[in-house]
Formats: C-alpha cells, sequence, structure tokens
C-alpha cells in the first residue's frame, strides 16, 4: 500500500535536504515524494529538479500551504496521504508505525506522531542538540505499542497521515486560509463531523523544528493565526483551543448537552443556573446534572448573588443525576465551567471549559457584558495553572465564541440565552423568573452577529 508524501516548500533548502535525507533513510514501507514549491528563490526548485525520486510541482508564487497540499494530493498515486513539514526529521520505523495505528480500526480517518514542537496532546518535552540525538531518541521511543495510541480532537499537520477515501470525501484542506494556520484542525474537525476518529500514534515520534517557513519568510505567525483562527470561528461558531485540548463531546460516540457539536434533540431546561429546593439544598445546574453546592461560603467566592438562585420543587431536578459538588475550596474541578476571573494584579481572564482567554482591554470587557463584581479571585499559580487560550482584545464578537450561560438580546429587541453556543428564546419573565436570570445584564447583539448564530429550543 503506497503512502504519498507530500512536502510543500518555501526556501529553507537546508532544511528541506535534511527532510528529505531522513525519509530516504528512515522510511520502512512503500511511499512517493511530491514537493510543492511556493515560490523559492534559494535555489530550492533547482535542486528538487535534480532530484529522480522526487515529484515536482513548481509554483511561482506562495499559494498558501492548504492550496499547496491540495495541489501535491491531486496528484498522488497513494492510498495515504501524508502532509510532512520540511522541518521535520523523521527516524526509525515512522511511517510503518503511523500506518498501524490507521489500519487497526477503520474509523481511524487521520494519524499523527508526537513531537517536539506540535499541539499539547501529542506534545513530548524534550530537547536535542544534534541530528544523532534524534534518532538515538527515535530508536528507542518509536516500538510499536499500541496501549499508547489515544484519540485526538485535533491533529497537526506537521505530519499528519489521512486515508485517501477521507481525503477525496472531505475535498481537501479549505484553502480559505491562505499562507497557513487552522487549515489543519478546521479538516481534523471536518473529519469528525463526517464520523471519523483521529488518532495520536504515541509510540511514535517525528521530530519537528516548528515555523521555519514563517521565520525564513518574514511572515508573522501571530496576525496570520490571528486571522485564520477568526475564520474558523466564522465558520464553525466555537473557538478552535476546545479542539486543540480534546474536549470528549467532540469525540466519536460521545455526547454532551448545549455543546455546539451536538444538535439540542428536544426543549429541556437550560444549564448554567443556580437552583434552591424545599430543604434549602443549593445546585447549580450544568451539562445535564444538578451539582450540589458545598456551602454559602462557595456561593460568596463564586459571587453568586441571592437573585441569582431560583427557587424551585425538588421533583422539577429529580430527573437529573448528580454532578461534581462545587467547592470553592476544590480548584478547579469545584468551579463551574465557565465564569470570569480575576487574578491578583487585577487582570481579567474568561474561564469556558478548563480554558482560560486573557481579556486584553476594558472595550473586550465592556462589550462582553460582564461587570467587575462578577470576578471570581484567583492566585497566580491557580491562573497559570489553567491552559492558555487566544487573548479577547479587540472585536471580541470575531474573537470569541458566544460565551455560554449570559443572557442577551438580539436587535429584533427579544430576550435570548446563551447556551452550547446557539441562541435560546426567552419567551417571558416568568422564564427568567424560574431560573433566575433576570439578575443578569442582557448583552446587545450586534446584528451581523445575531444573524448568524445558530437556534437552540426556546426556554420551557
Amino acid at each position: 500500500m503506497l503512502t504519498s508524501i507530500v512536502i510543500v516548500t518555501l526556501n529553507n533548502l537546508a532544511l528541506t535536504q535534511r527532510c528529505l535525507h531522513s525519509i530516504r533513510l528512515y522510511t520502512d514501507a512503500p511511499y512517493e515524494i511530491i514537493a510543492v514549491d511556493n515560490g523559492s528563490t534559494d535555489g530550492t526548485v533547482a535542486w528538487l529538479s535534480g532530484q529522480t525520486d522526487i515529484r515536482l510541482i513548481a509554483n511561482g508564487d506562495n499559494r498558501g500551504f492548504a492550496a499547496a497540499c491540495n495541489q501535491g494530493a491531486a496528484v498522488a498515486a497513494g492510498e495515504q496521504i501524508l502532509l510532512l513539514n520540511n522541518d521535520t526529521v523523521v527516524s526509525w520505523r515512522w511511517l510503518s508505525q503511523l500506518l498501524a495505528a490507521m489500519r487497526d480500526d477503520d474509523r481511524v480517518g487521520i494519524v499523527g506522531p508526537k513531537s517536539n514542537q506540535v499541539l499539547r496532546m501529542q506534545l513530548v518535552e524534550a530537547a536535542f542538540p544534534s541530528e544523532d540525538d534524534i534518532h538515538r531518541f527515535s530508536e528507542s521511543f518509536n516500538r510499536r505499542q499500541p496501549s499508547k495510541w489515544q484519540e485526538a480532537c485535533a491533529i497537526s499537520g506537521f505530519c499528519m497521515l489521512v486515508r485517501r477515501t477521507v481525503w477525496n470525501s472531505l475535498g481537501g484542506l479549505d484553502e480559505a486560509y491562505g499562507i497557513g494556520g487552522f487549515e489543519d484542525i478546521d479538516f481534523g474537525y471536518q473529519a469528525l463531523k463526517a464520523g471519523f476518529a483521529l488518532r495520536i500514534a504515541g509510540d511514535t515520534f517525528v521530530y519537528h523544528e516548528g515555523s521555519r517557513s514563517f521565520a525564513a519568510n518574514a511572515l508573522d505567525i501571530h496576525a496570520i493565526g490571528g486571522v485564520n483562527r477568526r475564520l474558523f470561528l466564522r465558520k464553525w461558531g466555537f473557538n478552535p483551543e476546545r479542539l486543540f485540548f480534546a474536549e470528549l463531546p467532540f469525540l466519536p460516540g460521545r455526547h454532551a448537552h448545549a455543546h455546539p457539536h451536538h444538535m439540542p434533540a428536544a426543549q429541556e431546561i437550560p444549564n448554567g443556573w443556580y437552583a434552591r429546593v424545599q430543604n434549602g439544598g443549593v445546585y447549580r445546574i450544568e451539562n445535564g446534572s444538578k451539582r450540589p453546592v458545598a456551602s454559602l461560603d462557595t456561593l460568596l467566592r463564586l459571587k453568586v448573588p441571592p437573585e441569582r438562585i431560583a427557587s424551585v420543587p425538588l421533583s422539577s431536578l429529580r430527573h437529573l443525576p448528580d454532578g461534581v459538588p462545587l467547592n470553592a475550596n476544590v480548584f478547579p474541578h469545584g468551579y463551574p465551567d465557565v465564569y470570569l476571573a480575576r487574578d491578583p494584579a487585577g487582570g481579567m481572564h474568561l474561564i469556558s471549559r478548563g480554558i482560560r482567554y486573557p481579556i486584553g482591554s476594558e472595550a473586550a470587557f465592556s462589550a462582553l457584558g460582564y461587570r467587575w463584581d462578577e470576578a471570581v479571585s484567583l492566585t497566580y499559580p491557580q491562573i497559570v495553572s489553567i491552559v492558555l487560550g487566544w487573548p479577547v482584545t479587540g472585536n471580541v464578537w470575531e474573537e470569541h465564541e458566544l460565551i455560554d450561560y449570559r443572557l442577551y438580546r438580539g436587535p429584533d429587541g427579544g430576550l435570548y440565552y446563551g447556551e452550547g453556543q446557539r441562541l435560546r428564546a426567552v419567551p417571558d419573565e416568568g422564564a427568567l423568573r424560574r431560573y433566575g436570570l433576570g439578575a443578569l445584564d442582557a448583552v446587545p447583539l450586534p446584528a451581523e452577529l445575531f444573524c448568524r448564530i445558530p437556534r437552540g429550543f426556546g426556554l420551557p
């Protein structure tokens, strides 16, 4: 079974030569190499033209990473397509083990290795003073061990093995991502939506220098990444960081209440509110469960005012399973899924689904509709222990998903509750009272955003 290795180049001839040398020396399964050059000026095209084992596509200018990969895949003969950056070094048994991780299960559509410069779930903390050190490490690391394989919600495109049938069914990478960035995350999410699994071959290591094409060609990786992140957010309606950090409901066979990956099946009571029952017990309703509140101190420290707590009969909550208790003394698992946090210097951070998004300006803070007295105080060790997402600094509606458990006002004058990155219509004042939402300030939504946010069922 042939694997077509597609390598995109843009200058950095020495790195390309090093990468190809490692492929020739260490690849232990049938392969072909297709190089797609995006306008190199350092002799790369001339050198590649002289390599008899390489099929070259030479573009006159930089068509972008996604477009170049699609060009290479279009002429590929393999049953698998492997996208490989030219600033990589492959080593012992690399390809045979990636193939083993794919062929073990027909549901697996994309496989990626572990590496030293890569998404968090694929990361191995290691340094390599020399190329010999890479191969010594890999000779020991790259030994087949299926117990190290794991499902993922995203695979980095620096080394991405894709079934040809999956590539064809999804139509390749989205070329709207231009120069590069987030097209791999987008492609992986399309595969998840189509029912395929993504797998990390945890028994296989590929060295990655990281972002060398951006640096060598004076490309601003942060600016380009920001543009492409906004493109992903507009296309799919949620923050891509949720895929980086393997939020479980994205995985095949999983489900969650009020989640952007899962359409709501029926009208249900909302999540993200507080209920007091007849015996005085207080619960936070979250993710389809009821989380008992440990104490009054927890409510005070989590900045839950009395007017946010609705009185309900216990019978109305009996169908909900018990969740993890809400307890301000147990960080982070005793805290809500979504809340505003303040660091010791007064900096504000939106904590959402285990990811921290720093709020970088007063304008952004105001646009999100928050008040200073809503912020939960955290220590610096607590703050830095939460994985860091993209900061919210400019146009908050282009930089961040719709925040869950907030009250919004549409340009039609209606009230809506944000849940699962969908808007749920609030039918009347009674619904606000039923769920303690009347104390929330309604955040006005721009008309353009209002029109593109999907709708959920109205509040019962």
